[in-house]
């Protein structure tokens, strides 16, 4: 199944790259994949994203906050229609790196039975999607 992991240093704080990436009313402001995001940012909260991929059809999933450690740590599952249909893992860890420096790693798991179909479709897309995700956060972090 296809597998999206980035890692990317920030001239930001752990704190403030948290901040940036748990304030999901924010997120219409900076963020090209998930232009939006409701929900609450605890482990069992339930969130509504609206995906959105270069070249491609908008995607409204629901997902479910599995691990929110702050400044380290935010983990969520989605699916569209049913999990064993078509479902993605999302993690965003975080390290700080020294003062004022941190590393994130960004990692997307896609699953299910249309999984190999997502990436013969959408696998260009997304891995171009991520990159301008990963880009819009580091300039978010840097420039608060």
């Amino acid at each position: 199944m296809p597998t999206y992991e980035t890692s990317f240093e920030i001239d930001a704080p752990a704190s403030r790259v948290w901040r940036v990436l748990t304030d999901l009313d924010r997120y219409p402001e900076w963020n090209p994949q998930i232009t939006r995001a409701t929900g609450a940012i605890a482990e069992g909260g339930r969130l509504a994203l609206q995906l959105t991929f270069p070249g491609r059809p908008v995607m409204d999933v629901t997902a479910v906050i599995e691990q929110a450690r702050p400044e380290t740590l935010l983990t969520w599952r989605g699916h569209l229609v049913a999990p064993w249909l078509f479902e993605g893992y999302r993690k965003f860890e975080i390290e700080e790196l020294g003062p004022g420096r941190a590393r994130v790693t960004h990692l997307e798991d896609i699953h299910g039975l249309l999984g190999p179909v997502f990436a013969l479709f959408m696998g260009g897309p997304v891995e171009q999607s991520h990159r301008r995700l990963n880009e819009a956060l580091r300039a978010r972090a840097e420039g608060q």
